[in-house]
């Protein structure tokens, strides 16, 4: 095949996936896809007939703009492509087939027994999952994990989170490749978390924002211009592991004064008569203790996210995890503290949201990593 030859291929190969990203989250118009990619109407109608030819995209009901001319908005099928979104958590994992268009159709809870036999769960579920009935075996297409970090995704290997043990440098990515056949995707969890929120209505998201989650340990990812942002090697931030006490507690990661060492749920109610978030927030009312540990929580993400703002343009923190529960009480004591102490030269304030509440978000936001990375351009 002649260079020439091959430069049209991978041409046409782009214009597919730019046109098909463009889809995953809104039916366009033929001339809203031009208009947006930059390709001319003649390509763009090309593109959509090869697509409608393979099944990858449907036309819907002609719609009227203002000016009372017509057009046939492109829809992506959702059975388009198949992904496998799986969430690694510090017990065990959920794993899930999600279609394109964003429908978890199968999941199952798989439990972790030692590290001898981590992996053979992983591809047990795996197996069920992608022999679902109705689910052509070419259009599973890849698998996306989210598991707590630090981690590098490039290689798909998980580093040293604390209170992970199990998976401790494990190369979980060319592992399950080669158990299944599939390609997979590694990502932070809250970085999964953060870039499922972006562009989606319900994300309460701008272009700028911080995902903060908070449970047995600290996540967080930024979203930075509307992509998420990246430091060396395909790290995420670890928000987590940054110094809010110079003297601090020895952390898991063998720093000290670790913002999870002092904000995870089980550290913060270390030593206390609670037990879990909720006790807390269950309790303010009546319980002294319980008010002074949600202001300690508050004081603590507080400081963490000043330092980050005052580094990173943020224009909104979305609040994800335990701290869900109950996020009308905590809220404004963070928003109040991050805008009484941080550099915004006469800029908006910073808001504080709930993150979006969608039932089995962690397997959708993990397969959304395959769907992005598998549609990247």
């Amino acid at each position: 095949m002649s260079i020439i030859a091959r430069n049209a291929d991978y041409t046409k190969e782009y214009n597919r996936k730019l046109v098909l990203r463009l889809l995953r989250y809104q039916p366009l118009s033929r001339a809203e896809i031009a208009r947006r990619t930059g390709l001319t109407r003649a390509s763009t109608s090309l593109i959509a007939s090869e697509l409608l030819a393979d099944g990858l995209v449907r036309e819907m009901s002609p719609v009227a703009n203002p000016r009372g001319r017509t057009s046939t908005p492109l829809q992506l099928c959702p059975e388009a492509m198949y992904v496998i979104g799986i969430y690694l958590n510090r017990d065990g994992c959920s794993a899930g087939l999600v279609d394109a268009g964003g429908r978890i159709l199968a999941s199952s809870e798989v439990r972790m027994a030692d590290r001898g036999g981590r992996l053979e769960p992983l591809r047990q579920a795996v197996g069920k999952l992608s022999c679902m009935e109705g689910v052509p075996r070419d259009r599973l297409m890849g698998i996306g994990i989210s598991a707590p970090g630090p981690l590098d995704g490039e290689s798909g290997r998980i580093l040293n989170p604390p209170r992970f043990d199990l998976w401790h440098q494990v190369e979980i990515g060319p592992l399950l490749q080669e158990a299944t056949g599939l390609p997979v995707f590694l990502a932070n969890n809250a970085t999964c978390l953060a870039s499922y929120h972006c562009g989606r209505p319900e994300g309460n998201s701008s272009s700028n924002f911080l995902l903060l989650l908070v449970d047995s340990g600290v996540g967080s990812g930024v979203i930075s211009k509307g992509k998420v942002l990246k430091g060396m090697g395909y790290f995420t931030s670890e928000l987590g592991h940054t110094t809010i006490r110079y003297d601090g507690r020895p952390c898991d990661c063998g720093n000290i004064g670790c913002l999870e060492e002092y904000a995870a749920i089980p550290k913060l109610l270390a030593g206390t008569g609670f037990h879990s978030w909720k006790e807390v927030v269950d309790a303010l009312d009546s319980n002294l203790e319980a008010v002074h540990l949600l202001e300690q929580e508050a004081e603590y993400l507080s400081a963490a996210i000043v330092n980050l703002t005052n580094l990173v343009r943020i224009d909104s923190v979305l609040l994800a995890g335990d701290l869900l529960y109950g996020a009308e009480r905590i809220i404004p004591l963070i928003e109040r503290r991050v805008n009484q102490r941080c550099l915004r030269l006469g800029g908006k304030a910073i808001q504080v949201y709930p993150s979006a509440s969608v039932p089995g978000i962690r397997i959708l936001a993990a397969a959304d990593v395959a769907f992005d990375r598998l549609l990247q351009v």
